[in-house]
């Protein structure tokens, strides 16, 4: 039973990685797309990044860069769902050595992303 439960888990943590970078990198193909018809350029401010405050109203407005953004910023939280997905198996595995060690590995990488963010 514990395999049944390890393999499961290996399966989640594989599709995680799998169907999180194949989303990123259609909604990033989406954007250059959308870019690529309205016109092919992106405005200077775009340029350094979308703060994450205004990134929903140029979500909805359908901004090319806003979109290619999404995408990136999604590529960067799949490997942060790997390790919540890793952290949920362990635990359905009763494995709470492993449970402890996750926790520790994304408190670390929350931590970190908290530093980098510009606030």
């Amino acid at each position: 039973m514990d395999r049944q439960f390890q393999e499961k888990g290996e399966r989640a943590i594989s599709a995680v990685l799998r169907y999180g970078s194949l989303i990123s990198t259609l909604v990033m193909a989406a954007g250059i797309v959308l870019l690529l018809v309205t016109g092919g350029s992106v405005p200077s401010s775009s340029r350094q990044g979308i703060h994450p405050a205004l990134l929903v109203p140029a979500l909805i407005r359908l901004e090319p860069a806003a979109i290619i953004e999404l995408g990136v910023l999604l590529l960067l939280l799949t490997p942060i769902f790997r390790i919540v997905v890793a952290l949920l198996s362990f635990a359905l595995e009763r494995d709470f050595k492993y449970v402890l060690i996750a926790l520790g590995v994304l408190a670390v990488v929350l931590f970190s992303i908290g530093f980098a963010v510009e606030t």
